[in-house]
């Protein structure tokens, strides 16, 4: 299991009240099992969200951020960590997967 930084999107979503909700965002930690992760691709909303002052300030203005697949069990799971999708691909072990013979 590898540990993520993970963007935790903490908003309360009322339908009576859809436009007026405030987003709300946290950070949290992350374990994820290489083994069930199904893609790995960029995040560029969450980079909007950071340059518009809507996410913690503690992160910096270069981050970038990845969405994670997960697929265990027929369900799956999508979780937005912090760090380029070469990053995140590279630290689960598929950063460099070669080509397919066919």
């Amino acid at each position: 299991m590898i540990r993520f930084i993970e963007i935790v999107n903490q908003t309360s979503f009322n339908p009576r009240m859809e436009r007026t909700s405030k987003p709300c965002f946290t950070v949290g930690e992350v374990w994820i099992n290489p083994e069930y992760v199904v893609s790995v691709r960029e995040a560029p909303t969450y980079k909007s969200l950071l340059r518009e002052g809507r996410l913690p300030s503690d992160l910096n203005e270069d981050h970038t951020f990845t969405r994670v697949t997960l697929t265990q069990a027929g369900q799956s799971q999508t979780h937005v960590v912090v760090g380029s999708p070469r990053t995140v691909a590279t630290r689960l072990g598929t950063g460099n997967p070669g080509l397919l013979k066919g």
